[in-house]
């Protein structure tokens, strides 16, 4: 594979599996531990994503391991770990071009939806089919790009606001 691939497409794949192994722990960690690691994981999640390298694109449609049970599950984790702390108001969403107001989010949904992608990504990727993990690879960049790349990004917004409070909190 490292004769094929990027160096940023294999450390993609390597901070991917570490990202869904944390999500798929989460509730295993106390709230602000899980939230202050998140802070930390999600930028480089980002960073590698817009790295990584597809060689090609592809045509073909794939199959993806996480359907709308597996999805609404980590939801309701991540919603159950936040709590009151889940919503957050942000300008930046989709659907603000169609309204005139600021959008009420879930960091939950947003990293619901991260994890959905990198998840079928990694899931392709762990068949071990060359052709298979480049097509998975390019379907994950373009869904970073169109989607869930700006997704991390209000959710970390939103994280950051959290763990800055937090940490004044304590320190007080």
């Amino acid at each position: 594979m490292k004769d094929n691939f990027s160096k940023g497409s294999i450390e993609f794949l390597t901070v991917a599996v570490e990202f869904c192994k944390f999500i798929e722990q989460a509730e295993d960690l106390q709230p602000d531990d899980f939230t202050n690691k998140l802070s930390k994981l999600l930028p480089f999640l980002y960073l590698k994503a817009a790295l990584a390298e597809p060689n090609s694109a592809c045509d073909e449609g794939l199959d993806h391991s996480v359907d709308e049970l597996t999805y609404t599950s980590v939801r309701n984790a991540l919603e159950g770990i936040f709590g009151e702390r889940d919503r957050y108001l942000t300008a930046s969403h989709p659907d603000i071009k169609l309204s005139d107001t600021v959008i009420n989010a879930s960091i939950a949904e947003d990293v619901a939806d991260v994890y959905q992608s990198v998840k079928n990504f990694v899931d392709l990727a762990r068949l071990g089919d060359e052709d298979l993990l480049d097509c998975a690879l390019a379907e994950c960049k373009n869904d970073f790009r169109e989607y869930w790349g700006s997704r991390l990004l209000n959710a970390l917004v939103a994280i950051h606001e959290i763990v800055t409070k937090s940490n004044i909190a304590s320190q007080e």
